[in-house]
């Protein structure tokens, strides 16, 4: 059994705040901020035959979302570079287990990226996709990854749209601040994984941002006329009113 940890980004909801502080009595170091831990209880294993078709090595990039409990809630396979490769790699995360981020000592449901790198000696090893270089370095080819806005036919349509609430007691009369939400759009225009950076940290506004847009829905993004997965970026302006 072996288990690493991830950097992660933090999926904010306010009503695990509440739930989670009967849980800190048994944390050693409370004020303690630790990424997610993804505890590998089964190897990851090479796909059969592949090799029979020329293909030696490989990568996919997942992005796992876990709640304050360490329950696996939702994954999204963002990129691979032969889709033979995807079916192990989803099969393992869906197998092992997790210990949830904290942020000073409390449990957060939080969102992390993995590369699974499958090797020409059969070895798979997975890793944290901020560490991941060969892609930039070796000019490693994907034939599946996500657009950007950019390189869309056009900017995807929102087709529901569900505005965040400002919670009681966070802002004082006229201030503002600003959350930005990063999510994938899916091929059928659904809201994936989104999530705000451990940087930015308002749990109260960054969970009414996340919330909300875990409600809306877009037309499928299009590339060349095709449905495509695309990631996106949200700001969230929360303005108080003037008494």
């Amino acid at each position: 059994m072996k288990k690493f940890r991830v950097r992660t980004a933090w999926i904010p909801v306010f009503f695990l705040l509440a739930s989670a502080l009967p849980a800190l009595a048994g944390f050693p170091n409370a004020d303690d901020d630790m990424g997610l831990n993804v505890i590998q209880s089964e190897n990851v294993q090479f796909p059969l035959g592949v090799q029979l078709q020329g293909i030696h090595s490989g990568k996919v990039h997942l992005v796992v979302s876990v709640d304050a409990e360490g329950h696996l809630v939702d994954h999204l396979v963002v990129a691979y570079t032969h889709q033979a490769f995807v079916k192990p790699a989803v099969e393992a995360i869906k197998a092992w287990s997790y210990e949830p981020a904290r942020v000073h000592g409390r449990p957060r449901a939080s969102r992390a990226d993995l590369i699974f790198a499958f090797k020409s000696d059969l070895i798979v090893t997975v890793q944290n996709a901020d560490f991941d270089i060969s892609h930039s370095i070796f000019g490693e080819r994907y034939a599946f990854e996500p657009c950007s806005l950019r390189d869309l036919d056009h900017i995807p349509v929102p087709i529901h749209v569900v505005s965040p609430s400002i919670p009681d007691g966070v802002l004082a009369s006229g201030e503002q601040r600003v959350v930005k939400v990063e999510f994938y759009i899916d091929q059928e225009g659904n809201v994936r994984v989104p999530s705000v950076s451990r940087e930015q940290v308002d749990d109260l506004l960054a969970a009414a941002a996340v919330e909300s847009v875990e409600k809306w829905h877009f037309e499928p993004p299009m590339r060349k006329g095709n449905a495509v997965l695309v990631l996106a970026q949200q700001d969230f302006r929360f303005v108080a009113k003037t008494k």
